[in-house]
């Protein structure tokens, strides 16, 4: 090719000039991202100025001007995706004062002095015409993309199975908490409307109700008479589902069976219950059915004894057939109860070899039985390597002494319950066993626990210790050579929960009270924040913890009366001679109340003729005349202010005086002074859960007709009713009426 044109007087153009695009167009490329180019010097610009555009000095036109473009070409040289490069997303408000780059020419605008965004009339006088697809711009997809409407249940089948476990744990919560008006049964009848409800809550639910199965109080009279079944109606429909349905039958963890009707052979119910435990393969928890063991075969006994998955079990020991002949033809030279047979030993524990995953063992002997040799239970214990929790009551010293404390293995539980084999020395050697350093709670019952330097050992030593219960008869005593020269005496970094009731002596602190209330008023128990001590005379226990409003419930003060004339009637087969009524010294509505249960209220004299029989236990305090008499402490010291404000006048005498701030405790403490009862425990019997407590009724029987006091009313699901005049409604929420059972754990 030749050369190019000549250069050229600019004519109207300045020299070194360029291409200038107006200020809209500016903006407009720089919204639209486009690239554009502009040739730099007078030669360049004026032999690529468009065919028709003005030579000279004349005015140029404003705004801009569309040329007619070739085709597209790509630039020599550029690389093959040059041409996708320039294909940038527009608008379509943009592409019509935009430029396209080509090989033929540029968009060429002049900016003049005069040019302003005024000289645009309007978008619509401009071509807004689609692009042709040679230029290569293709129309952006909107950045806001329209939100598709999710379908039916979409959201809904999306949550994790994690929020329907706890969506359905609240109801069961909400169903079983304690004052509650529902029950088990209307609580398994929300989970069965819910698992039908939808497909997502099928699963979840299913298990909720089959992992914990409650049958509380009788079975249904239209039902034995639909199925034509005398006795445990739900309980053979139960195992109908079980045994047809092995996927529901491996959710099954916990059972309670009702309790045994009055017209059913016991063994007969024992075959049933063991029967619907061996459809369960992942059985772990029997509760509210509790049969005796007398050494003898039972289906029941074997039935548990072949779930691998058991985590807990409660033993009732019973005499066996040798044991209560030795008993009616007692031996003077041979140990109560004696041994038991070779072959009862070695049933005993081969009963135990299966369960490797037995978390809480449970003993309890009653009068006359015995788990003896001493080397039985060690070699039970060995059987159950995953044992955390155990809890021995009432075993004679031939079955649980000191040296079957100190092979026990490591646990986090150890409750010891009438056990006279077991010394303060046993004690004090057992602390120091590294396999007590385990031990987070600790409940020592009517032991023989009676030196206060070993209960100092046990808090220095269980380093883990957070709750710990002592309820006994007899005070601890100090070494007559041992003299406390520093507070505290006792301490325990860890403990965070203490039960203290010892009952010797009922209308003053004891030695042990005081030292124990130094110690924690010299910050030996720095993580304390539970205490609660029946039997406070003098109230050092309560000055020591929060201030509390107020302490005695509702009803208390006549249940304390009741109590009081029940320990103030003379025994009628003791009493000899009738013996005068003698005047109160108290009036009946005193805050004081007899401060042990069981103890008698009344003179020394009636005392001295009518003796009452020995009680078959130790006595324990009661809690409603403990809190009786901690109120009369509280409502004693409101009238000892402990402010007093002055009003003066103008003149400096005092015109008013106010006494106000009267409380008994310490506001800076962080202890709560706490006179109720555990969960599943009674006023009577201390605070403390114990067997009397979970082997009783706990609620499932129902108030007799005559008023017997077997429980209290029951439910029928009538919370649940809607319109009562409507009784095609009644059969969705009518049921038989049952009893309120509650599951309880040993203290």
């Amino acid at each position: 090719m030749g050369p190019g044109p000549a250069p050229r007087a600019h004519n109207g153009f300045p020299p070194e000039s360029f291409a200038v695009r107006d200020r809209p167009n500016r903006d407009m490329d720089m919204r639209t991202n486009r690239s554009t180019a502009t040739a730099m010097g007078p030669t360049y610009a004026q032999g690529q100025r468009p065919n028709g555009m003005p030579q000279g000095p004349n005015p140029m036109p404003r705004g801009p001007n569309r040329i007619s473009q070739g085709p597209h070409r790509t630039p020599q040289g550029a690389p093959a995706g040059y041409r996708n490069q320039m294909q940038r997303p527009s608008s379509s408000g943009s592409s019509s004062a935009s430029t396209v780059l080509s090989g033929d020419g540029f968009e060429v605008t002049i900016a003049s002095p005069s040019s302003s965004r005024s000289s645009f009339t309007s978008f619509d006088s401009l071509d807004m015409s689609p692009r042709k697809p040679e230029h290569g711009f293709q129309r952006p997809a909107p950045i806001k993309q329209n939100r598709q409407r999710r379908a039916p249940g979409e959201l809904f089948a999306a949550l994790p199975d994690e929020v329907l476990e706890l969506t359905l744990s609240s109801l069961k919560e909400k169903h079983l908490r304690p004052g509650s008006d529902s029950c088990a049964t209307c609580m398994m009848r929300d989970l069965c409307s819910v698992a039908v409800a939808a497909r997502r809550f099928l699963k979840p639910a299913r298990a909720a109700l089959y992992e914990d199965i409650r049958l509380v109080g009788t079975d249904s009279q239209v039902q034995k008479k639909r199925y034509r079944l005398s006795c445990g109606t739900r309980l053979v429909l139960l195992r109908r589902t079980l045994r047809s349905s092995p996927h529901i039958a491996a959710l099954v963890r916990s059972l309670k069976a009702p309790a045994v009707p009055a017209d059913t052979p016991l063994d007969k119910y024992q075959n049933l219950v063991a029967s619907v435990i061996m459809a369960c393969p992942n059985f772990e928890r029997l509760v509210g059915f509790h049969q005796n063991y007398d050494h003898s075969f039972n289906r029941l006994f074997y039935a548990l004894s072949t779930r691998e998955h058991l985590k807990e079990m409660t033993w009732v020991v019973e005499a066996s057939s040798p044991q209560k002949q030795s008993r009616a033809k007692p031996n003077p030279g041979a140990p109560p109860g004696g041994d038991l047979q070779l072959d009862q030993g070695a049933r005993f524990v081969e009963l135990h070899v299966n369960w490797s995953r037995l978390t809480t063992l449970a003993i309890h002997c009653l009068p006359g039985a015995t788990i003896a040799p001493v080397s039985l239970l060690g070699n039970t214990m060995a059987h159950l390597p995953a044992l955390e929790h155990l809890y021995l009551s009432s075993l004679p010293p031939t079955a649980f002494n000191d040296s079957n404390l100190l092979s026990l293995p490591p646990l986090q539980t150890l409750s010891l319950s009438h056990i006279r084999g077991v010394t303060s020395a046993g004690l004090a050697a057992f602390t120091r066993r590294p396999s007590s350093q385990s031990i987070k709670s600790l409940t020592l019952r009517h032991t023989n626990l009676d030196s206060l330097p070993v209960l100092g050992r046990i808090f220095f030593h269980l380093t883990s210790l957070e709750t710990f219960s002592l309820v006994q008869e007899k005070t601890l005593l100090l070494p007559e050579d041992e003299v406390i020269w520093l507070f505290p005496y006792l301490a325990s970094r860890t403990l965070r929960r203490l039960h203290w009731d010892i009952t010797s002596h009922p209308t003053c602190a004891n030695v042990a009270d005081s030292i124990l209330a130094k110690s924690i008023e010299a910050n030996g128990f720095p993580s304390l924040r539970v205490l609660r001590a029946p039997n406070d005379p003098e109230g050092l226990f309560q000055a020591l913890c929060k201030p509390e409003a107020r302490i005695e419930m509702a009803g208390d003060r006549y249940r304390g009366l009741v109590v009081r004339a029940a320990n103030s009637k003379p025994d009628p087969a003791a009493a000899t001679t009738p013996t005068t009524p003698k005047t109160p010294t108290r009036s009946p509505l005193s805050f004081m109340f007899p401060d042990t249960y069981g103890a008698a209220a009344s003179s020394p004299s009636q005392q001295e003729t009518a003796a009452a029989p020995a009680p078959p236990a130790p006595r324990c305090s009661n809690l409603v005349q403990s809190r009786i008499a901690a109120q009369g402490r509280l409502e004693a010291a409101w009238a000892r202010p402990r402010f007093v404000v002055n009003v003066v006048d103008e003149g400096g005498a005092v015109a008013k005086k106010f006494e106000l701030g009267g409380f008994l405790g310490d506001a800076a403490s962080r202890i709560r002074y706490r006179l109720t009862p555990d969960e599943g425990a009674t006023d009577e019997g201390g605070g403390l859960v114990g067997f009397a407590d979970l082997l009783g009724d706990r609620g499932e029987c129902l108030r007799d007709g005559d008023g017997g006091a077997c429980g209290g009313g029951g439910c029928e699901g009538r919370w649940n009713a809607r319109d009562i005049g409507d009784k095609r409604d009644r059969e969705r929420w009518w049921h038989v009426e049952r009893g309120f059972w509650r599951d309880v754990r040993l203290s």
